[in-house]
């Protein structure tokens, strides 16, 4: 015979509920993963045979397309070395007109697409002349290394060039030519043959380096360099799988560009790659959730019609949730599960009624504690917003109504302007009067700023004795009435050292205007420099930015 203690702590995975349970989730875990890997191994074979056909198709196109445009670089450099003009140039005797007449052909708005910058040097490898929109691009030419005695491809930095020998009537070279390319050009031409969806095409060098991409994605979505795996030169332009340097998972194709020491790779994320897969997990979900519900259905079936004896501690067990504690369940008196339940209940249900009023006091403690710590960061972020001295705003608060007046302004069209205002011979008054009453000073003149400026206007406390008004919808003109008003204030103001202290003091102020012109570095630049010039006027003056060029 049983033993009734050991019947009554019987283990719960020897409950009926417990083998009902287990069997629908075993049953709906099997399926769901059967189905779910079909459903997705499918789906990734399709999608793997189309990029083993896509990828090779844009390469074998893309390689074409920029050959024919590397060549038409190639013939117009090879044209410029034998001009006679360049030629005359590099040997010592040419003609400066002629010269600058020719490389401006070169780079005629015909050609905009294909050389960028020309630069010619002598024998000696020294640079003679140059022409082109951008002295970066001019200076890397003039120092690439003069030892390629024929058409050579090169490469700055992440942009190509070519170079060319000049030679006279004798063959005897008498110096170089040297073009860079677009890099605008270059971008069409490697992104022209790519569908939507189909990747990247990278320009690469020997190491894997990419040197250009095309079309245009998101820099998560870009690499940076190739591992050798990939850069191996298959004649098939075969798709492999690989992993970047930085630990990204890719995918992509390889094919060598002839006549070059490039070679062209497409390719693109593993999880661009294969988005659709996706799309059928979303569809496999919906397959696993109508069989989890179908296997429910069926459990619920089976278990309701053996459990219907628990419907009545089932609703005992209800009307304790809902707060009903002084429910009191009738003891079956057997010692099941039921039975067991049925003195659990009992005893959770007088366990609830003693923690209730506990729960219920803790509850206001917690109320009051979350009021207190509600008020006390307000108060912190009012803190970090607020000059500890002057209690006007700090730093950070005008940085960030800058960010944002800049932002509404962009938007609204509406002009914005700055006062940059300093204490004039403020250090020699700190010297003279104390660290202590200096910093009184500063309380007072803060004070008057603050009484001076309108209601709309942003005061600061820029730093040391300089602080900065934001002025909100006012143009230039409006702004240095502003100035003059909080100059003049300042100026008539009378500060004595301390409040007993003998003859009053006078201070004035010095302060720069400038109006934002659409760029938020040089708004500030232009009030500094007026600022300054206010300083260098004889101080105690408001000097404002020349308007429309946002500069003093």
């Amino acid at each position: 015979m049983a033993d009734p203690l050991f019947a009554e702590h019987r283990q719960p995975r020897d409950s009926l509920a417990t083998k009902i349970i287990f069997f629908v989730f075993v049953s709906t875990f099997v399926t769901a993963l059967v189905v779910s890997w079909i459903s997705v191994h499918s789906t990734y074979s399709f999608l793997r045979a189309h990029l083993d056909h896509s990828y090779p198709t844009i390469l074998a196109r893309s390689a074409a397309d920029l050959g024919v445009w590397l060549a038409d670089g190639r013939d117009q450099v090879e044209r410029l070395a034998a001009s006679g003009e360049l030629q005359g140039l590099a040997a010592g005797t040419g003609d400066r007109e002629a010269e600058a007449a020719r490389l401006a052909e070169a780079l005629r708005p015909g050609h905009e697409l294909l050389l960028t910058a020309v630069a010619v040097r002598d024998a000696a490898g020294s640079l003679v002349a140059a022409k082109g929109s951008d002295a970066a691009t001019i200076d890397a030419l003039g120092r690439l290394a003069d030892d390629r005695d024929r058409t050579a491809w090169r490469t700055i930095g992440s942009e190509i060039a070519i170079s060319a020998p000049l030679r006279d009537a004798r063959g005897a070279r008498v110096g170089t030519v040297l073009a860079a390319l677009s890099p605008v050009g270059l971008a069409q031409r490697l992104g022209g043959q790519v569908a939507a969806g189909g990747g990247v095409v990278y320009l690469v060098d020997d190491r894997g380096r990419a040197l250009a991409a095309a079309p245009a994605v998101e820099s998560t979505a870009r690499f940076d360099a190739f591992p050798s795996e990939l850069l191996a030169r298959t004649e098939d332009a075969r798709v492999l799988e690989f992993r970047s340097a930085d630990g990204r998972r890719g995918i992509g194709a390889y094919r060598s560009l002839a006549d070059t020491p490039w070679s062209l790779v497409v390719a693109q994320p593993l999880e661009t790659a294969f988005a659709p897969v996706f799309s059928v997990v979303t569809r496999v979900f919906a397959v696993d959730l109508g069989i989890i519900l179908l296997f429910s259905f069926l459990a619920y079936e089976i278990t309701a019609a053996i459990v219907r004896p628990l419907e009545a501690l089932s609703d005992g067990a209800r009307r304790i949730s809902q707060g009903e504690l002084e429910v009191e369940i009738p003891d079956t008196g057997t010692h099941d599960e039921i039975g067991l339940l049925t003195r659990t209940f009992d005893d959770m249900a007088r366990r609830l009624r003693r923690n209730r009023d506990e729960i219920e006091q803790q509850h206001r403690q917690l109320r009051e504690q979350n009021d207190q710590l509600q008020r006390a960061n307000e108060v912190l972020e009012q803190l970090s917003i607020t000059d500890g001295l002057t209690k006007l705003h700090n730093h950070r608060y005008f940085q960030e109504t800058l960010t944002r007046e800049i932002k509404r302004v962009s938007r609204t069209r509406e002009p914005l302007a700055m006062l940059l205002v300093d204490i004039d011979d403020f250090k020699a008054l700190n010297d003279r009067l104390g660290h202590a009453e200096g910093d009184a000073l500063l309380v007072r003149i803060a004070r008057i700023l603050n009484e001076s400026v309108r209601e709309s206007d942003v005061l600061a406390r820029y730093g040391g004795e300089e602080f900065v008004v934001l002025a909100t919808g006012t143009d230039l003109e409006r702004a240095v009435f502003v100035a003059e008003k909080v100059r003049t204030s300042v100026a008539e103001a009378r500060l004595g050292p301390a409040e007993e202290a003998g003859e009053p003091l006078h201070v004035t102020v010095s302060i720069g205007v400038a109006e934002y012109q659409g760029d938020r570095r040089v708004f500030f630049d232009a009030a500094d420099r007026a600022l300054y010039r206010a300083k260098a006027a004889g101080k105690n003056c408001v000097v404002s930015a020349e308007p429309g060029t946002g500069s003093a």
